[in-house]
């Protein structure tokens, strides 16, 4: 068999997985954690957070959100209505279009062997497989970024032409409204600029950034405006810094952890290899031909790493497209010697070409592991319809509960307030003592009516370690307990 025909059945099937894997995808955590801000934007007009309600002042707005991304979404909500479905779909949207970027990208500026490769590269990542269906915004600000280093790498192709350079700067100020991480493609495409003594035009490009990067403030207003937005970001338990360094420091310190995000489990680790192994095998023969696009992507994960708060993998999107054309071209200048025809008798027989294969496999069947174990996992929204019918009846719209993040799917709108275990969790991050008989008085003081606590949380709010009498001198009554939740109900409230 031909590789490119080999390539390609094995794309085929990879989209059939995926598509298996989106019907009753299980909920991240992040799609109800920020699909509640898009529920809000479309049903109010503004974005607030009762799943974090009490952090920060969010249950009565919220303005440190993916402001783009929430507005893509809002719309979503507003055209199909609330659902898991729809939210994921945002993304989804955006690795369409990606791939059809990418696609033609690939096929005007790299060989047929580069293109086949570099589509299987993407197609089973596993980064790109989970957030291609995640209510997140990695994937449309990667798709952005793409299309900002397109036009950049354009317009020094065109001797610095300045509309390629604009294009590139408005794409990148859109990846930033997305999600703030987004600002690392005009850091990068600047930097490259300045590298290359272009100073005018790094100036041009970051110009350009700004009318899109507005997007970001639209929803600041005199009350909530730039003093509150730094109040949310500073007191947020999400985005502490949990080190014991002082800030100065620790920002000094924040670029020798980036190793952190390449090597975290063996998914990040495969990959890692892949390109450690392809750049130092293909460095003399690509250092000419790609030397741009590598000091770009280096400028990419230094500036991503000097402006994130943690060391998380799924960033890694941000610039895995830079990184799949790099390895992409790589492997075919290795395997295939870069020709145009993609079959048998272009292929090297050095141990370099087989290196390069073998770890290709490698990476292949790792990604492999983490995409069907998403694929088999389900989720049924009705099961949470069905669990509100069982304990508290159709009569559920004027209750305040404790529940899952993913409870809200779809039971945000039969409830008056559905508060967030998580929410819980990070007050403990802030000081709080949440846990035991204080947990349910501060559960009271808020106006909880039932606390539904799974096995992830009971030992973590100290729920187990209270009897039934000490419960019920904190006002609370055990509805139901099993190996799975508990339920508790406050006596004071609903007598």
């Amino acid at each position: 068999m031909k590789p490119c025909t080999f390539v390609k059945i094995t794309l085929l099937l990879l989209a059939l997985l995926f598509a298996f894997s989106l019907w009753q995808r299980q909920p991240d955590i992040d799609d109800a954690w920020i699909g509640e801000h898009a529920y809000w934007m479309a049903e109010k007009g503004y974005v607030k957070s009762e799943l974090m309600h009490g952090i920060t002042q969010q249950h009565i707005r919220h303005i440190v959100h993916h402001k783009f991304f929430t507005l893509l979404g809002a719309s979503f909500v507003g055209i199909f209505g609330f659902s898991l479905f729809t939210l994921k779909s945002v993304s989804l949207l955006g690795l369409i279009a990606f791939l059809w970027i990418f696609y033609l990208y690939q096929k005007k500026n790299s060989s047929d062997g580069a293109l086949w490769v570099g589509l299987l590269l993407l197609a089973s990542n596993a980064f790109i497989f989970q957030y291609a269906f995640v209510y997140r915004p990695e994937m449309v600000v990667m798709m952005l970024g793409f299309v900002s280093f397109i036009a950049l790498e354009r317009s020094i192709k065109d001797s610095y032409s300045y509309k390629w350079l604009i294009v590139s700067g408005l794409f990148a100020g859109l990846a930033a409204a997305t999600h703030l991480n987004g600002l690392i493609y005009v850091s990068a495409g600047g930097l490259l600029l300045l590298i290359k003594r272009k100073p005018l035009q790094a100036i041009i490009l970051g110009l350009a950034a700004i009318p899109t990067f507005a997007i970001y403030f639209y929803d600041f207003t005199r009350e909530f405006g730039i003093n509150y937005w730094i109040y949310q970001v500073k007191d947020a338990p999400a985005l502490h810094n949990s080190g014991m360094l002082p800030d100065w420091l620790w920002l000094l310190e924040k670029p020798f952890r980036e190793q952190m995000r390449f090597f975290h489990s063996p998914k990040e680790i495969s990959l890692t290899v892949l390109f450690l192994f392809l750049l130092i095998a293909g460095f003399k023969k690509i250092r000419l031909q790609q030397k741009d696009l590598l000091i770009y992507l280096g400028m990419l994960i230094l500036s991503l790493s000097s402006i994130t708060v943690h060391s998380t993998s799924k960033y890694l999107m941000l610039y895995l497209p830079v990184m799949i054309v790099f390895m992409s071209r790589t492997f075919a200048l290795l395997v295939f010697n870069d020709h145009q025809s993609f079959s048998m008798h272009t292929i090297h027989k050095n141990s370099r070409s087989y290196w390069a294969i073998g770890l290709f496999v490698i990476y292949f069947f790792v990604q492999m592991f983490w995409n069907i174990d998403i694929s088999v996992k389900k989720f049924n929204p009705q099961n949470n319809r069905r669990f509100t019918e069982k304990y508290f009846g159709k009569q559920s719209a004027k209750l305040n509960v404790l529940a899952p993040m993913n409870f809200i799917f779809n039971e945000i709108t039969h409830y008056n307030r559905i508060q967030g275990d998580l929410g819980f969790a990070d007050l403990q991050k802030t000081g709080m003592p949440m846990h035991g008989r204080y947990l349910l008085h501060y559960s009271d003081s808020i106006g909880l009516d039932y606390l539904i606590v799974t096995n992830e949380y009971k030992t973590k709010f100290g729920i187990d370690t209270l009897s039934e009498p000490q419960r019920n001198k904190s006002g609370f009554k055990t509805v139901e307990i099993n190996s799975n939740f508990e339920i508790l109900k406050n006596e004071h409230r609903l007598p």
